[in-house]
């Protein structure tokens, strides 16, 4: 198992991969499918928590700010694209946001406020000269809060889990938010997702390695009849039909004899 320990750097989680640290002294943890381990000081969440809190304000006092709030559907695991925060909230302009919370991830509403605050702000100071990295980079800044959200959501405000979106802030520590961002098609990027992907292309074959290694390999078995328990149920119904076949051919020797095939 890998534990991350995190450091904040820049209002902006960061974090290495340590070889032996005491997991007792961290106040809060996420484990991934993958057996890794992410952990978080008590002081850390803090600061998410009381940035938080602040965006949150900004949002309800900024009198330039119009924004609507509502409850979506629920969105299932294993089709996560609705619950990312660029499909869940749409930012009309530069102060009117319409943010629409998962069902089943309500708890994490102060993720998606994060995200639409930040959201508003870059496009209302972005440069629209600006190159693609510089959007890349504003637009980590941004699903980066996205992620610390989600963070206070599941270690201080009881959140259910939602693997895909635990697996951000795994993603992150890894380096490759940048890359997953690109990959996902963003589109507060537009053509830029694209463009980034292309010209960092090894970044983009880093992340796809490392999803790979971490989430798409299945155990093998050891029996081939552990993975499929029917196996052995249908070996056994070919050798008995075998040797009734063989029995009723002993019986008559003339007749043709045919054994069916297990379905």
């Amino acid at each position: 198992m890998h534990v991350i320990r995190s450091t904040i750097t820049v209002g902006l989680l960061m974090a290495t991969f340590v070889a032996n640290p005491q997991s007792a002294m961290a106040q809060y943890k996420l484990d991934s499918p993958a057996g890794d381990e992410l952990v978080f000081e008590r002081d850390q969440v803090r600061e998410m928590l009381d940035t938080t809190r602040a965006l949150f304000q900004n949002l309800v006092d900024d009198p330039r700010v119009m924004y609507g709030t509502g409850v979506g559907t629920s969105v299932p695991e294993e089709n996560p694209t609705d619950a990312y925060p660029w499909n869940a909230i749409e930012v009309r302009n530069d102060s009117i946001a319409v943010i629409q919370t998962p069902n089943n991830l309500r708890e994490a509403d102060r993720a998606y406020y994060n995200y639409a605050v930040l959201r508003m702000a870059e496009v209302r100071s972005g440069d629209p000269d600006a190159t693609c990295d510089v959007l890349m980079d504003a637009e980590v800044r941004v699903v980066s809060s996205f992620v610390d959200g989600w963070i206070v959501a599941r270690m201080l405000f009881g959140g259910a889990a939602f693997e895909p979106l635990d697996r951000l802030a795994f993603i992150r520590a890894a380096g490759h938010l940048p890359a997953f961002v690109a990959v996902s098609e963003d589109p507060s990027l537009g053509v830029c997702a694209a463009q980034w992907a292309e010209e960092h292309a090894a970044d983009v074959a880093a992340y796809k390695a490392w999803q790979d290694e971490k989430y798409s390999s299945e155990p093998l078995a050891a029996d081939p009849a552990a993975a499929d328990p029917s196996a052995d149920q249908a070996e056994e119904a070919d050798q008995a039909e075998e040797a009734a076949a063989a029995e009723a051919g002993e019986g008559d020797a003339g007749g043709d004899v045919t054994t069916g095939a297990p379905n």
